[in-house]
């Protein structure tokens, strides 16, 4: 599932490309994946480019009248968005994961946006948990997002003290904090050196800095290396190139290697339905 990194790369590639473009036309070859009636975002031009979370929310105006709605765009766990400068002859330079084609509309493409200089945008999904929907005003989460002015010290460590949860749980709770999946929350606090099974209000203010720290530092990092595509290669890039910070994983899909700092073999257990990595010996 592309997480916080992955989403923001695709809000900056989408701003470079299809901010300014009208919307010539959609087709809708899901329409369970497809909310509202097409019609309302056909002619209006693409102004803004935002995220929250781990949603895409385009900002589309009526050139005539001002008016505004949004088209907000969640890919799940397998959804995918490809930009193409000729929509009606899109080849891209790799195979597309799960389409076993470079060539779109492949058979998990689920909408096509149409702009009207002729180039476009293919929303893919496998299991069509993805979707993209109409409304009045941006799809915003609970949570606060690790990239906001909000997520602070304060408010982590706050949060941390009062929850008796796992802390792997906690960081991954999206109605608390938003943007940590799990590629990002096993090396976090492989880093802060902390167990993926501690109760949170077992963290000392010391190991409380260290991972807000480590957080902050791990979603950096996916996002300068433009995402990761792990063993499911669940995520690309809107150009269809995949990302590159599968090679810095620190413990993520890494069981059985040797720990980076020690040499231990990294472990897997289970977790609230996702595997957790971590180092026996280093994380305590």
């Amino acid at each position: 599932m592309p997480e916080l990194p992955e989403v923001e790369i695709l809000k900056r590639q989408l701003e470079k490309k299809v901010k300014g473009k009208i919307i010539k036309d959609v087709d809708i070859l899901s329409p369970k994946n497809f909310i509202g009636k097409k019609e309302d975002i056909i002619g209006k031009e693409i102004e803004e480019v935002d995220r929250f979370g781990k949603v895409l929310s385009l900002k589309l105006v009526d050139i005539k009248n001002k008016t505004s709605v949004f088209l907000n765009i969640h890919l799940k766990l397998t959804g995918e968005l490809l930009y193409a400068d000729d929509v009606s002859n899109a080849v891209f330079k790799e195979i597309i994961p799960f389409t076993k084609t470079n060539k779109m509309p492949a058979s998990t493409t689920r909408v096509v946006i149409k702009f009207s200089d002729g180039s476009g945008l293919f929303f893919n999904d496998l299991r069509k948990f993805g979707w993209m929907k109409i409304k009045d005003a941006p799809e915003k989460p609970k949570g606060i997002d690790v990239l906001s002015k909000d997520f602070t010290l304060e408010f982590f460590s706050n949060l941390v003290k009062k929850s008796k949860k796992p802390i792997k749980i906690l960081l991954m709770d999206q109605e608390k904090i938003t943007g940590i999946g799990n590629i990002y929350a096993n090396d976090a606090l492989f880093l802060a050196k902390i167990h993926p099974k501690r109760k949170a209000d077992s963290l000392k203010e010391n190991e409380i800095k260290a991972l807000f720290e480590s957080i902050k530092k791990i979603i950096e990092q996916g996002i300068k290396h433009g995402g990761s595509s792990g063993a499911d290669e669940a995520f690309v890039q809107i150009d269809g190139t995949k990302g590159q910070h599968q090679r810095f994983f620190l413990v993520y899909q890494r069981e059985n290697f040797p720990c980076p700092i020690c040499g231990t073999s990294i472990k897997r257990i289970k977790q609230g339905g996702r595997s957790s990595f971590f180092c026996p010996n280093c994380q305590r």
